[in-house]
């Protein structure tokens, strides 16, 4: 009986798989199944069944989903706002501790914090590390290090 319960929720999972738009939902569950219903056929007790079925299943998602997420992300296009990271930028409203500042980089005014939450007074010029949300992550560049 239970080899057909494991045939079928492997079944429904490839079919729940192929249902979805994003890739890599739930074929753990049907890798999980495939091999409790392999124990099943030995006639191992369903409680073993029921602790291979978890452990593939885990497994799967914890081993192979990185590898694969990352072949099947595709190539990542650069988006306009990303050209800004690496450029130098001119502190519009000092950056403070506490508080966002503003930084003018790439024709654009940014909000923006300082890499090591320190104080970048305004007319200072800072080196743009990242884009973190709708702020830029920036250090200060010091004399000639531009």
């Amino acid at each position: 009986m239970m080899s057909w319960i494991w045939l079928g929720l492997s079944v429904l999972a490839v079919v729940l798989e192929l249902a979805t738009p994003t890739a890599l939902v739930s074929i753990w569950f049907a890798c999980g199944g495939l091999c409790a219903w392999l124990v099943s056929l030995i006639r191992l007790p369903d409680w073993l069944q029921i602790v291979v079925f978890v452990a593939v299943s885990l497994l799967c998602m914890l081993v192979v989903r990185p590898v694969a997420a990352r072949y099947l992300r595709g190539n990542i296009e650069p988006t306009n706002a990303d050209r800004v990271i690496g450029t130098i930028a001119t502190v519009t409203r000092s950056i403070d501790p506490d508080r966002w500042g503003e930084v003018y980089a790439g024709h654009t005014y940014w909000s923006a914090v300082d890499r090591d939450h320190r104080l970048i007074e305004k007319g200072s010029r800072v080196r743009v590390l990242a884009i973190e949300g709708a702020k830029l992550i920036v250090t200060e560049v010091k004399g000639d290090s531009v």
